[in-house]
């Protein structure tokens, strides 16, 4: 019994560590647009609570596409007012 606790305990802990190293990497590599109060955030949580937020991150920032370029088609203008 003693041997499955432990190995829950790893596998957590596994999945932990790579939410948050997955998480870090993202907003610090990818996320140019991102404010930099929001990368603390997001980063700070993902210390705290790991694979959770790296799964709330994937569904709220990278799924919307929220900080990334945005490509121009081929005749389109920024029009600016």
């Amino acid at each position: 019994m003693f041997d499955v606790a432990i190995g829950l305990w790893t596998l957590i802990w596994s999945l932990n560590i790579a939410g948050f190293l997955g998480v870090t990497y993202d907003v610090v590599t990818k996320q140019k647009f991102m404010p930099e109060s929001a990368k603390v955030a997001w980063i700070f949580t993902a210390f705290l609570f790991g694979s959770i937020v790296a799964l709330v991150y994937t569904l709220d920032v990278k799924r919307s596409g929220r900080y990334e370029e945005v490509e121009l088609e081929g005749d389109e203008e920024i029009r600016v007012w």
